[in-house]
């Protein structure tokens, strides 16, 4: 299918690298992303804010309950036209991988495998704590360089309630640009602890083979008996002086001949999926096989879909859940791999079938 000129940018990310650092004034806004001045002022300005987006609940998988908020039509086409522009101008960390092209939870969890000790901390509400000041103040700092005006513009398309809206096309690019200089700081630190630093989104991981974990990581006391995990005051530092804070229930250190993970990944041998999610794969083909398509998808709609599917989304279809099932595990062990394509066959076998 076509893409529409008007609802993607058709320059080629040079270009839009350049025009990017030529803007000038908040009309240069509007020309460079093919909208009118008087369009863009109207929608993120003079529409209510709560006419913008869509905003629910979900809950958390460790408990808890994550707001969404999403761009209604008109303002995501704008949000997803600078969402091309970051993604030209932001200068990839080799040490991020979420939210980047090329890179994925499995090339993260690359970097920590058959390490004798694996950290992982988790950044507390990690789009929320990015304010409009901030979202502002980057724009205006090295090595964007603004003008005042067209920051502010820029931070208006994607702030919503002075936060980064989860679920806005602009959010987790900006996320990855407000991290830089953090990216830069861990990504020394590890270098200094003999470490293997990466983030993806939230999620950060340290690794090392060393006989001793470093303690400007991390480091294990004694407390009433039980031992304590203590983030390194480095660490710690470097965290709260880039404006994040520490999520200290998701904070944990694996040693080897344990269970380790990364980004929902174990680690010990190689990136491999939890035993789990191989066996609802065998659950879900072995219902469609036995009971037929319509009754596998009632079980599993009753089971888990109703349990995680966002409010006023449309049911996903079965097929596709367990074909995109089949597909991440060829993602993480490999095309090749027996186990994919024994589940592989088998769906395409019930494929044929309906």
């Amino acid at each position: 299918m076509q893409k529409n000129s008007q609802l993607i940018l058709t320059n080629s990310p040079e270009t839009l690298r350049e025009k990017f650092y030529s803007l000038k004034q908040p009309t240069d806004v509007a020309d460079f992303l093919e909208i009118s001045y008087s369009r863009l002022i109207y929608h993120i300005y003079l529409v209510n804010p709560e006419k913008r987006y869509k905003s629910f609940s979900i809950p958390k998988k460790s408990g808890g309950i994550r707001q969404i908020s999403t761009p209604k039509t008109a303002l995501k086409i704008i949000q997803r036209k600078l969402n091309q522009v970051l993604q030209a101008v932001y200068e990839t960390k080799p040490s991020v991988h979420g939210f980047v092209s090329s890179k994925n939870v499995v090339t993260n969890a690359q970097n920590h495998v058959k390490k004798r000790y694996v950290l992982n901390i988790d950044l507390k509400d990690f789009f929320p704590s990015v304010n409009f000041g901030r979202v502002r103040g980057m724009f205006l700092a090295t090595p964007y360089g603004l003008h005042p005006d067209v920051a502010t513009v820029l931070a208006q398309i994607c702030c919503h309630n002075n936060q980064l809206p989860q679920g806005a096309p602009t959010s987790p690019i900006i996320t990855n640009m407000i991290c830089a200089k953090m990216d830069s700081q861990l990504q020394r630190l590890a270098k200094e602890c003999k470490a293997t630093y990466t983030r993806y989104a939230d999620d950060i991981t340290f690794s090392t083979s060393l006989p001793k974990f470093p303690r400007d990581l991390a480091y294990i006391v004694n407390d009433e008996d039980r031992e304590k995990l203590i983030i390194g005051d480095t660490l710690l530092n470097i965290i709260n002086e880039n404006g994040f804070e520490l999520n200290d229930s998701k904070v944990r250190l694996q040693t080897r001949g344990n269970h380790q993970e990364v980004t929902g990944l174990t680690t010990n041998v190689f990136p491999n999926v939890d035993r789990n999610y191989v066996r609802q794969i065998r659950a879900m083909l072995h219902a469609w096989s036995k009971f037929g398509l319509e009754s596998a998808e009632r079980e599993y709609l009753t089971k888990y879909e109703s349990k995680s599917r966002l409010p006023n989304k449309k049911q996903l279809n079965f097929k596709k859940v367990i074909r995109g099932k089949i597909e991440f595990l060829g993602m993480v062990k490999g095309k090749n791999d027996p186990v994919y394509q024994k589940y592989f066959n088998i769906y395409q076998q019930l494929i044929k079938s309906v």
